[in-house]
């Protein structure tokens, strides 16, 4: 099981709540970033900005360690966790600070057996520190530091070559840059692109022009992934 992280495994945007602490406005200069940049840069601005207003490592960490999870996602997490034969790793344009602050708080980060996002780090004045993943271009559906079907893919060719080959793969996502895994699945898979959200939006139109192989259902809560994985693959006796 791959999951995306904001408003996924979370009920919110780790980076956009950072962002909303901030006291000052956000200057034009910085606010172009996105669009010419790319999201990471922007954010690495974002952080420097929380530094001048005065926010320390710990208020940072604090508000994200805040952050709900998503309706039922905590249990969700540790029944795949007790099924004993489910990997479970998260996939995320977030950064690495916020998604293990996050999961050490809510008990689960010994459930996730590797995770895939922006390396990060607090400098020794306090800043985050934010890198890309990776710099790609080889796919036009993603961001260029980070192809997350790209990630997903190798992940489990490097799992076959290591001996453990998947019976089924689920991704849980919502948002556009989680389109490209679902497009890596295959007819035994399963595609979980969250309602109302911009995954499942996109999937539904009449003119969308991707075909994906997986069988996809929309959830709502974790307890609605769970119900169809156990239908779907029912749990070893």
């Amino acid at each position: 099981m791959a999951f995306d992280f904001d408003h996924t495994i979370i009920n919110d945007n780790s980076d956009i709540v950072a962002r909303n602490m901030l006291n000052s406005p956000i200057p034009d200069s910085v606010a172009k970033l996105y669009r010419t940049d790319g999201w990471t840069s922007y954010m690495q601005n974002i952080f420097e900005l929380l530094k001048s207003d005065g926010f320390s490592p710990l208020q940072v960490q604090s508000a994200i360690k805040k952050i709900p999870h998503a309706p039922g996602m905590d249990t969700l997490l540790k029944n795949l966790h007790q099924r004993g034969d489910t990997e479970i790793i998260i996939i995320s344009d977030s950064n690495s600070v916020f998604i293990s602050d996050w999961l050490e708080n809510a008990s689960v980060d010994h459930i996730v057996n590797k995770t895939f996002t922006n390396p990060a780090f607090f400098d020794d004045s306090g800043l985050l520190n934010i890198n890309m993943f990776h710099e790609q271009d080889w796919c036009n559906l993603s961001t260029k530091n980070l192809c997350k079907g790209h990630i997903l893919q190798s992940y489990i060719e490097e799992r076959a070559q290591n001996g453990v080959n998947f019976d089924c793969v689920g991704y849980v996502g919502d948002g556009h840059n989680d389109l490209c895994p679902c497009l890596k699945l295959s007819a035994t898979d399963l595609a979980f692109p969250r309602k109302d959200y911009t995954l499942a939006k996109t999937i539904s139109k009449d003119d969308f022009e991707h075909k994906i192989e997986a069988k996809v259902h929309i959830w709502e809560s974790g307890q609605d992934i769970w119900d169809i994985i156990n239908k779907h693959l029912p749990p070893n006796e």
